[in-house]
């Protein structure tokens, strides 16, 4: 009877595996569903809407993009997070899943999904009014100390652009007026232009057109580098400011989906990635830079950033959710 039931056991084992085996070496046999967890029309979605245009030379099937929008991202989240773990349900993020799950919005994060591969790096840019009486970052920061409780700094609370001004609050000790937003980056644009604040952070690809016209002017951008779009404006850090932030946009799968599965779609977006009408369609329409790191490097890359979200977070007194 024993050997009955150990030879019924491994029999079903071998057929699950087989299976398995079976189902992912056919990856992917049908379109691939990319969630992107933000309305139509913003950057993500443009994004990935061009990446649709390529990827099937590479994947071998088109992407169904599917735009899930609220709750900063997170219920687009979810519907991956609880998806079936087959490679047809992915996820398109960035580092709005640190900002939720840091400040109690979500209970899960990152690495309660099978992080596939990043894609495009995005910069951000701190914008006020033309007639501001600032040139760059650190005047306004020195004149938020002379003047504290004066100025109006622009964030979504609790959501990646919170994050982003939380040095400038702290090297001023809360000098500036945190002034809440609820409709990312174009909200705080119309905000600034219409004077019910005085400066904030937003992705580079949403304010060029406005910095172009002379509707906004710039003061600094956050990556270590200057901007290779507007090498003329600073960084912060080189202004003496420790706020360097990245839009680290990548690709999420379910919890459990195989490994197998998880390599071939990162391949197919690394192959892709040099693609050079690939490129220059995300840099002319986007403002970005596509920037490809495989699972191992973009894992390790997600535990370092989060490590320093995860401080910020604890400096400005946020308590993560429970899992």
């Amino acid at each position: 009877m024993v050997k009955r039931f150990c030879s019924l056991f491994l029999l079903s084992i071998t057929l699950v595996l087989l299976t398995s085996f079976a189902f992912a070496a056919e990856y992917p046999a049908q379109p691939i569903k990319v969630v992107v967890p933000y309305a139509a029309g913003g950057t993500s979605d443009i994004q990935t809407r061009i990446m649709s245009k390529y990827i099937k030379e590479y994947l071998g099937q088109d992407f169904v993009i599917v735009n899930i929008s609220g709750a900063g991202g997170g219920i687009g989240n979810r519907e991956v997070l609880n998806a079936a773990p087959d490679g047809y349900t992915v996820l398109f993020q960035h580092q709005s899943m640190f900002s939720n799950y840091l400040t109690g919005v979500s209970d899960f994060t990152y690495n309660d999904f099978a992080p596939v591969c990043l894609a495009i790096r995005t910069n951000r840019i701190f914008v006020t009014r033309p007639d501001a009486p600032w040139n760059n970052l650190k005047d306004v920061v020195e004149d938020a100390k002379k003047r504290p409780g004066q100025i109006r700094l622009g964030a979504e609370i609790g959501a990646t652009s919170h994050f982003q001004v939380m040095p400038l609050q702290i090297m001023t000790n809360n000098a500036f007026v945190l002034t809440a937003s609820k409709g990312g980056d174009m909200d705080r644009i119309t905000k600034i232009m219409g004077s019910h604040m005085d400066l904030s952070v937003v992705a580079l690809s949403s304010v060029v057109s406005y910095l172009k016209s002379g509707e906004l002017k710039a003061l600094a951008v956050t990556s270590a580098e200057r901007d290779p779009f507007l090498p003329d404006v600073p960084t912060a850090k080189e202004l003496g400011i420790d706020a360097v932030f990245m839009q680290d946009t990548g690709f999420y799968m379910p919890p459990k989906t195989p490994e197998n599965i998880v390599a071939v779609f990162s391949k197919a977006i690394g192959e892709m990635s040099k693609n050079e009408a690939y490129v220059k369609e995300i840099e002319e329409k986007t403002f970005s830079q596509v920037r490809y790191m495989d699972t191992e490097e973009f894992v390790k890359f997600l535990e370092e950033d989060f490590k320093y979200w995860s401080r910020l977070a604890k400096e400005a007194g946020f308590e993560p959710a429970k899992k």
